[in-house]
C-alpha cells in the first residue's frame, strides 16, 4: 500500500462503467448521402450520387455541437455522430476550372445541424451504363479517355499529364477551402477507376504522386486509402500501399461479403469472396496491420445488412473481423438493419473507434494555499481504436464562483490505444482558491470551443460533458 494511502493523505474514487450508447464524435455507425433524422432507402438499394441540397427531412432541433445533439433514431436504424457522402467530379468541376462546392456547404450545415461530422470522397467518375456520372463532358472533349473493359465507359488515361492536372487540382482546390473545416471528419485517398475504388491501370509512379498530393493537401484531416486496386495486378500501381506509406488509414467498400449458400451454386469453400481471399492478404502483403494505430480503418458494407441476413451470413464471424481490423467506422448504406441483428449491430458499433472508462481518480485529500496536490488516474480504452483528433485533458476546479482549467499539455489522448492508461501528476494549485472545499472535474476539450467534446463511459457525467472527479481540502 501506497504511503500516502497509509497516513490518510490521499483518496481513491471509482466509477461506475457505462454501457450504453454514447453520442461521441470521430467513430461508430455512419449515414449514407443522408443525415441524422433522414429516412432510410427502400429495400436494399442506394444512390452513389451525393446530396446536392444537404439533408432531405427539416431539423429535429440543432445545437451546432457534433455529437450533441441525438435526433430521435430512424426506425431500423442506429444512432450516429459521421456523415458519408460522396461526389462526382462533373457535379463539382461543371466547366473546367470552375467548382462548385455548394453541395460540400450544404452537406457541412446539414450536419453541423443533426450534431454529425462529415466523412467523404471525391469521384471521378461512376458507372455510366447503369445512369451514373461519367467524367466531365469538357474532360471527355479536351483530355486523353481509354474504353473501361468492355464496355463504352470512358476512363482518363491515368498516366497523361492531363488527369493529374485536373482531378488533382480538384483535390487541392477542396482542400484549400475544407481542410481545417471542424466539421470535415475524413477524406479518402481517391482518383482510380469508378467510384475511386481502384479499378484501373494507372503507373507506380502517377500513384505515389496522387498519395504525396493527398498528403500536403490535407495538413488536418484523416486520410482513408482504398483497399482495391493493385496487389500485382499487370502495369497497375498499388494505390493501399502508396496511401500508407504516406501515413493513411484505410477503407474497404465490400465488408461482410461472404457469398454463400442462396446466390451461389459452389460449395462456400471454392467461393472467392471479400472477407477471406481480399482483406486480410491485402492488409498483410502491403504491411497495413498497425496502420490504425495513427489512422482511422472505415468499412462500407458489401450490398446491405439485410442481404447479409437473406443469405444467412454469419454476423458473428463478421463482426468479430471488423474488431480485430480495429474498425472506428462502419457505413451500411443507411439502409434498414435486420430487426433480429439489431442488438449485435449496436454492440459492434458501440466498440468500434475509441471508448474511455474512467476506472479511478485518486486524489489528495487536503493540500496548503497555493500547494500541490497529488492526481492519479487510471483509464481504460475499452473500444477498438485510438481517437485520431487530438483533444486535451483537462481538470476544472470550482470553490463557490471561482473556477480554473488546468490543461494537461502533456497528455495526448490520441496515443490512449485500446487498453490501461494511467497518469500520475502533482498539479501546482492555483493561489485564487481560499480556504475550503474545491470540487474537481475532467474533460476532453475541443481544442477549437475550449469545452468538453467526448463522453467518458460512466455515469458520474454532468450534461455537459466533465465528469465528477470528487475534490480536494484546502487548509
Amino acid at each position: 500500500m501506497p504511503k500516502e494511502d497509509i497516513a490518510g493523505l490521499v483518496r481513491h474514487w471509482r466509477y461506475t462503467p457505462d454501457d450504453r450508447y454514447l453520442a461521441n464524435p470521430h467513430r461508430g455507425c455512419c449515414t449514407f448521402q443522408r443525415f441524422n433524422g433522414d429516412p432510410l432507402y427502400d429495400g436494399a438499394g442506394w444512390t452513389e450520387a451525393g446530396p446536392v441540397n444537404g439533408a432531405l427531412s427539416p431539423a429535429a432541433g440543432a445545437t451546432g455541437v457534433p455529437g450533441y445533439f441525438a435526433p430521435a433514431v430512424t426506425p431500423g436504424f442506429l444512432p450516429t455522430t459521421v456523415a458519408y457522402c460522396r461526389w462526382f467530379w462533373e457535379k463539382l468541376e461543371p466547366s473546367e476550372g470552375v467548382y462548385d462546392f455548394s453541395m460540400i456547404d450544404k452537406a457541412l450545415d446539414a450536419c453541423r445541424q443533426r450534431g454529425q461530422t462529415l466523412a467523404l470522397r471525391l469521384m471521378p467518375f461512376g458507372a455510366a451504363y447503369v445512369g451514373q456520372a461519367g467524367l466531365p463532358d469538357w474532360y471527355i472533349k479536351k483530355y486523353p479517355t481509354q474504353k473501361w473493359h468492355a464496355t463504352d465507359m470512358l476512363a482518363p488515361v491515368y498516366d497523361a499529364p492531363g488527369y493529374f492536372e485536373r482531378f488533382g487540382g480538384l483535390i487541392a482546390e477542396f482542400a484549400r477551402r475544407y481542410d481545417a473545416h471542424p466539421l470535415l471528419e475524413t477524406v479518402d485517398v481517391a482518383f482510380l477507376g469508378p467510384w475511386g475504388e481502384g479499378d484501373g491501370v494507372c503507373s507506380q509512379a502517377r500513384v505515389d504522386q496522387f498519395a504525396e498530393l493527398y498528403r500536403r493537401a490535407f495538413q488536418h484531416t484523416p486520410r482513408l486509402a482504398l483497399i482495391g486496386g493493385g496487389g500485382g495486378a499487370a502495369g497497375q500501381g498499388d494505390q493501399l500501399r502508396a496511401g500508407i506509406a504516406h501515413g493513411s488509414g484505410w477503407r474497404a467498400d465490400c465488408f461482410g461479403d461472404l457469398r454463400q449458400k442462396h446466390n451461389h451454386p459452389a460449395p462456400l469453400h471454392m467461393i472467392w469472396n471479400h472477407m477471406y481471399n481480399l482483406y486480410p492478404k491485402r492488409i498483410c502483403e502491403v504491411g497495413a496491420q498497425d496502420a490504425w494505430k495513427t489512422a482511422p480503418v472505415h468499412f462500407e458494407v458489401c450490398e446491405v445488412p439485410m442481404d447479409w441476413y437473406r443469405q444467412e451470413f454469419d454476423i458473428d464471424f463478421i463482426i468479430e473481423q471488423g474488431w480485430k481490423y480495429h474498425t472506428t467506422y462502419f457505413m451500411p448504406k443507411s439502409s434498414p438493419l435486420p430487426e433480429a441483428w439489431m442488438d449485435k449491430l449496436a454492440a459492434f458499433c458501440n466498440k468500434l473507434g475509441y471508448r474511455f472508462v474512467f476506472r479511478q481518480a485518486t486524489l489528495s485529500r487536503r493540500t496548503a494555499r497555493g500547494g500541490k496536490f497529488v492526481f492519479r488516474a487510471w483509464i481504460e480504452n475499452t473500444g477498438a481504436a485510438p481517437l485520431y483528433r487530438r483533444y486535451d485533458f483537462a481538470l476544472r476546479l470550482q470553490q463557490g464562483d471561482a473556477q480554473e482549467v488546468i490543461v494537461l499539455e502533456d497528455v495526448n489522448p490520441c496515443q490512449w490505444l485500446p487498453g490501461d492508461i494511467w497518469l500520475d501528476r502533482e498539479i501546482d494549485l492555483p493561489r485564487s482558491f481560499q480556504s475550503g472545499y474545491i470540487e474537481l472535474s475532467a474533460g476532453l476539450l475541443d481544442r477549437r470551443t475550449h469545452q468538453p467534446g467526448v463522453n467518458f463511459a460512466v455515469r458520474e457525467r454532468f450534461a455537459d460533458r466533465w465528469m465528477l472527479l470528487g475534490g480536494v481540502e484546502v487548509v
